[in-house]
């Protein structure tokens, strides 16, 4: 992925040099043409265009590109701009007409049969999971359903991780990213413990906040209170991303088995 990236990069800054070259030549003497000549532009093409990118956790974002390095890749939707590090997307393209915000189609097909036997099996973790959330549970409670959650869906992904099916594999994908988010989901939860008397934490606290609001920059301004952060908004944002790929993934293996 990287190299993909960089072999963008190199072109867009060899035309921009190639630009910057010709601007240095030296005039000795003033062009007979009235006409004056255009400045050429040292803004890469790229730079504007629309970006779709997929995360590795699954989800698929579409913005406006604002810049690009060997590193991050920065971006605005939905009047947010925000940075994601290059080792955390799975594919990055460029140009299309969807809007910044829209999310890509998902794949359709018939998925095999003892996948979707299995993807039942751990996906009713996350379901167990999910509905203890609505009546509440406590942390320790917590920890323990998600440890037991995390050894289903682990066990599940390595079997099924480099199946060539498209729909199992975004299946896949979002179960993934489902297992991080309730994972994050306990990293900030207990930094509820401590942190403060009201309940606030501040993005710098710890690096699954940072990134939590990398990957959502939605949850920023839900969970906004003053110039900190309502753990417990950012909290119930995240298990809420978490419920959102788990429908999907449902949606995408029909019913279960």
């Amino acid at each position: 992925m990287k190299s993909i990236i960089a072999l963008l990069i190199i072109s867009v800054c060899a035309a921009t040099a190639a630009d910057a070259q010709k601007r240095k030549t030296p005039s000795h003497s003033r062009s007979a043409s009235s006409q004056p000549a255009t400045p050429p532009s040292t803004k890469p093409r790229m730079i504007g265009s629309t970006v779709s990118i997929v995360t590795r956790n699954g989800d698929r974002i579409t913005g406006e590109l604002l810049d690009l390095t060997a590193y991050s890749v920065r971006f605005r939707t939905d009047k947010l701009e925000s940075t994601l590090a290059l080792d955390t997307i799975a594919s990055l393209s460029f140009g299309g007409a969807s809007p910044p915000g829209a999310r890509a189609e998902e794949p359709t097909g018939p998925v095999r049969p003892d996948f979707a036997k299995d993807a039942d099996v751990a996906m009713g973790f996350f379901q167990t999971l999910a509905a203890n959330l609505k009546p509440g549970i406590d942390y320790t409670e917590y920890g323990r359903q998600l440890n037991e959650t995390r050894r289903a869906n682990e066990r599940f992904l390595a079997k099924y991780s480099s199946t060539d099916n498209p729909v199992e594999a975004r299946v896949v994908s979002l179960m993934a990213g489902t297992l991080t988010d309730y994972s994050w989901a306990r990293l900030i939860w207990t930094l509820r413990f401590g942190r403060s008397s009201d309940g606030t934490i501040a993005e710098t606290d710890a690096p699954v906040v940072t990134d939590t609001l990398t990957l959502y920059p939605d949850l920023r301004a839900s969970a906004a209170a003053g110039n900190r952060l309502s753990a417990e908004k950012l909290l119930a944002g995240v298990w809420r991303k978490a419920f959102e790929k788990q429908a999907r993934a449902r949606a995408l293996i029909g019913a279960p088995r």
